[in-house]
């Protein structure tokens, strides 16, 4: 078996095989058919989890006029993990998007949870 090798560049933004608007297009209708098709048992796959979408770190740290050190401190964040994030070095993981997206909606009520 060949190995293919790719660049981190070529990976982030998506100069790869999956199609995602066609992936995006299919309906539950459409999978459903498609497990049907291929025989596939996902009965046990549970139920499926929703990710939260990307969030633009420096545009939300910006809205709240924080410094990337007073954001890391305040949301329990590595300092070096937020440069990482806004450079596109490193994406966050579920559930950093998961506390971004929280950040997003309600900061104060995070840091309230945070900071008692």
């Amino acid at each position: 078996m060949a190995t293919v090798r790719r660049r981190t560049r070529d990976v982030r933004e998506g100069r790869g095989r999956v199609q995602a608007e066609k992936i995006a297009s299919f309906t539950e209708a459409d999978i459903d058919r498609f497990a049907r098709e291929d025989d596939s048992d996902t009965s046990g796959l549970g139920a499926p989890r929703y990710v939260p979408p990307h969030t633009d770190v420096r545009a939300l740290r910006e809205r709240l006029g924080l410094s990337q050190e007073e954001f890391a401190q305040r949301y329990m964040l590595s300092p070096r993990t937020i440069p990482d994030w806004e450079q596109h070095r490193r994406e966050p993981s579920d559930a950093a998007r998961v506390l971004l997206f929280a950040i997003s909606r309600n900061h104060k009520a995070v840091e309230k949870a945070l900071h008692g």
